[in-house]
């Protein structure tokens, strides 16, 4: 299991020094190598100040990983700093109609993950299936649904654990 640290960019406005304090202090705090950076912007505009969190983190510790959480697919030059980029984060609904960039299969399927929130219990095998043919390699789905649909497992864990990772 891979630990992750968090740290919020506020969509890149959140100074770049207060960003790197929370890196360092998980590391510090708990050894944490593994940083997921929560509300990136994916934009162009901001690209330089992802580039140099992204560097921080990786200078801090090379073997440790960055993810990017746009929530949706941002700038393809986004895949430059990040070592996962979480390209969905929405309700089963709106995961059935996203659509994929095509230059998503230039890149290994773990280096994607996919959050997929108010999924029904009779639509999580589905949702597996399409983040498969999305090309994501990590993914998290819930039942859960609200201001924080990620406030408890969902009510089909075991069933979710059983289809991803086999028996």
């Amino acid at each position: 299991i891979t630990v992750l640290g968090y740290s919020s960019t506020v969509d890149g406005t959140r100074p770049v020094a207060d960003v790197e304090a929370d890196v360092l202090h998980y590391k510090a705090w708990y050894g944490v190598t593994h940083i997921f950076f929560d509300r990136v912007s994916g934009q162009s505009a901001q690209l330089g100040y992802y580039q140099e969190l992204s560097g921080y983190t990786h200078r801090l510790d090379g073997a440790g990983s960055v993810w990017f959480n746009p929530g949706i697919f941002p700038d393809q030059a986004y895949m430059s700093d990040a070592d996962v980029v979480m390209v969905f984060e929405g309700t089963y609904a709106q995961y059935t109609a996203a659509r994929v960039p095509s230059w998503v299969k230039n890149y290994p399927a773990g280096r994607f993950a996919n959050t997929i929130y108010d999924t029904p219990a009779a639509d999580l095998a589905n949702a597996l299936k399409l983040a498969g043919a999305r090309h994501a390699l990590h993914v998290f789905v819930t039942d859960g649904t609200g201001g924080n649909p990620y406030g408890g497992v969902p009510s089909y864990w075991s069933s979710e654990l059983k289809d991803s990772c086999g028996p």
